[in-house]
C-alpha cells in the first residue's frame, strides 16, 4: 500500500527529477520564449539558455556567474580551465544548482504542503529574489541589480516563475503517481 504520509526521502527523489526537468524547461523558455535574452545572447556572442542564477556578466570578465563558480571550484582544485572547459563546467553548476533547489522545494512540500501555494511560482519567486538580486549580486559574480536593465529583470523573473511552475506541476504528478 502506498503512503500519502510526508516523506522525506520521496521527496529528495521527486525533487531531483522535477529540478533537473524544471531547469530544462527553464533553459528552453530563455531560447524559445525569451528572445529578448536570445538576441543579447547572440549580440554579445554568448552560448544561450544558462541563466538560472545569472544576469549579464561583468564587462570585465565575460564570464556568467557559474562560470565564475566552476572557476573558483577549479582553481580551489589547482586546475585552470579553459573558455570550453569553462562553458561546460558553468553549465554542470547551472543544473546541480536547480536540482538542488528542486531537492530543496520538493522535500519542503512534503513536510509544509502550504510551500506549493501558487502552484510553485511563489518559490520561483524567491529564488529569483535571493539568487539572482540578492545573492549572486553580493557574492561579487553579477553586477548589482541597480546595474542591469530593468528588462533583464523582468525576463528573469518570468524564467524563475517557469522554473518554480515546471517544478510543482511535476512535483504534483510524482507524488500523485505515488501515493
Amino acid at each position: 500500500m502506498r503512503s500519502s504520509e510526508p516523506s522525506i526521502a520521496r521527496g529528495i527523489v521527486t525533487g531531483l527529477v522535477a529540478g533537473i526537468s524544471a531547469t530544462i524547461l527553464m533553459d528552453q523558455f530563455l531560447k524559445l520564449g525569451g528572445s529578448g535574452q536570445k538576441a543579447i545572447d547572440k549580440q554579445q556572442g554568448r552560448p544561450e539558455g544558462l541563466h538560472l542564477i545569472d544576469q549579464e556578466p561583468p564587462a570585465t570578465e565575460q564570464e556568467y556567474s557559474t562560470e565564475i563558480v566552476a572557476r573558483k571550484i577549479a582553481e580551489t582544485a589547482g586546475r585552470s580551465l579553459d573558455k570550453d572547459e569553462k562553458r561546460k563546467a558553468g553549465q554542470v553548476v547551472h543544473y546541480a544548482f536547480g536540482t538542488l533547489m528542486g531537492v530543496v522545494y520538493c522535500v519542503t512540500a512534503e513536510v509544509l504542503p502550504e510551500a506549493t501555494a501558487g502552484g510553485g511560482t511563489g518559490f520561483g519567486t524567491l529564488l529569483f529574489l535571493g539568487a539572482d538580486e540578492v545573492a549572486v549580486p553580493a557574492l561579487r559574480l553579477a553586477p548589482q541589480p541597480t546595474e542591469t536593465a530593468p528588462m533583464d529583470h523582468l525576463q528573469q523573473w518570468a524564467a524563475h516563475v517557469v522554473y518554480g511552475g515546471s517544478l510543482e506541476l511535476i512535483r504534483s504528478i510524482i507524488r500523485r503517481l505515488t501515493r
